[in-house]
């Protein structure tokens, strides 16, 4: 049985600035040391390449297994040719709404690989091109790139009755990444000192590419885990996001924010509980962080647990659209319109949670009798 909580210490002593490098060696020396747990993980958190140039940058590289060493090693070469293809698309996207006086911002891993915030470009994966851009100009952004050769990814129709921060993703064949163009960060949360308007005033320049000040790129990074990747709702960690958080402390003297948000203090509870980088000042033990290590140590209860939080936000979601479909008869015409595409997502999801549905009704039934 894997012991999660001891891997998941392992990859941050890997990736951390601050844990020390010869104590770490000697546990990657071990002999029995589960090398395959941390490629499992570190797949699943999208940092395989950022392992491999922490490993090279603490001169540890000779510890790694031969054959997983060459591996990695090609992994993250893959990543870095990828990565060498995104910079140049970034620079033309940029060129492009320069040259139309598009106010815009590139938002988290375009932002923080644009701003050379990484030792190796390979470090950080990513998918799309995140873009944020002035809402007055946001539709003539889309028509130019539209003009130069994206075509918009089709939408399902909640796209027409539901407000999202983005518009539909852009793609083209000349370039190798998918762009969202922004509106705003959030849909439901509100922040005040990551609006629109605050991150495009206090914009900052590096090699012509328009990115985020590094106290908006590292309040964003934490929140957009928080929020719209659900981590505040299953209380988990991230260790890409964790390491971008690391990175923008270890680059500059940016001062972590206060812990007035309830989100930001959890996610650095959670970080903590892994990383020598979070200030003592931001780490607190508490039922959340000891609930997390009890779930990393029990996973079993932590696959039930992730399956319960699943349907209750799922369901959230399907109850808080019945009043709009009752009231709302376009959006009724398109939902029955599209039935066949939503009874299928209705019972591939609730065919995947059947056996935590069956055992939360006979537990209702032992409450009940």
């Amino acid at each position: 049985m894997v012991d999660l909580a001891a891997t998941y210490q392992h990859i941050a002593d890997i990736l951390s600035f601050k844990s020390n490098s010869t104590a770490l060696k000697d546990t990657l020396s071990h002999q029995k040391f589960n090398w395959d747990a941390i490629v499992v993980e570190g797949s699943r958190h999208l940092v395989l390449p950022a392992i491999y140039c922490r490993l090279k940058s603490k001169e540890l590289l000779h510890v790694l297994p031969k054959d997983l060493e060459v591996y990695l090693k090609d992994i993250t070469q893959l990543n870095r040719s990828r990565n060498t293809l995104v910079l140049e698309q970034i620079k033309a996207l940029s060129q492009l709404f320069n040259a139309h006086r598009i106010t815009h911002v590139f938002l988290k891993g375009a932002g923080l690989l644009s701003g050379n915030f990484y030792e190796d470009t390979a470090e950080r994966m990513l998918g799309d091109i995140d873009v944020l851009i002035s809402e007055d100009q946001l539709d003539a952004a889309f028509e130019l790139l539209k003009a130069n050769g994206y075509d918009p990814i089709a939408q399902t129709f909640s796209h027409d009755f539901f407000e999202h921060k983005h518009l539909p993703r852009l793609k083209t064949n000349k370039a190798i990444c998918a762009v969202e163009l922004h509106r705003k960060l959030f849909v439901t949360y509100h922040d005040q000192t990551l609006s629109s308007s605050n991150i495009l005033a206090s914009r900052q320049m590096v090699n012509g590419i328009s990115i985020p000040s590094v106290e908006h790129l590292a309040r964003h990074n934490i929140l957009n885990y928080q929020i719209n990747d659900n981590g505040r709702l299953y209380n988990s960690l991230s260790f890409r996001s964790a390491y971008d958080t690391i990175v923008l402390l270890n680059h500059s003297n940016y001062q972590l924010p206060l812990l007035k948000d309830k989100k930001i203090s959890s996610y650095f509870n959670i970080l903590a509980m892994f990383f020598e980088d979070i200030p003592k000042p931001y780490a607190s033990t508490n039922f959340t962080t000891r609930f997390y290590r009890f779930k990393l140590k029990h996973l079993s209860f932590y696959k039930f647990w992730n399956r319960l939080l699943k349907i209750y936000h799922f369901m959230g979601i399907l109850l808080g659209r019945i009043p709009y479909f009752l009231t709302n008869h376009t959006y009724r015409k398109a939902l029955l319109k599209d039935r066949k595409r939503l009874l299928k997502l209705l019972k591939s999801f609730f065919k995947k949670q059947f056996i935590i549905i069956i055992f939360i009704n006979n537990l209702v039934s032992l409450f009940v009798l």
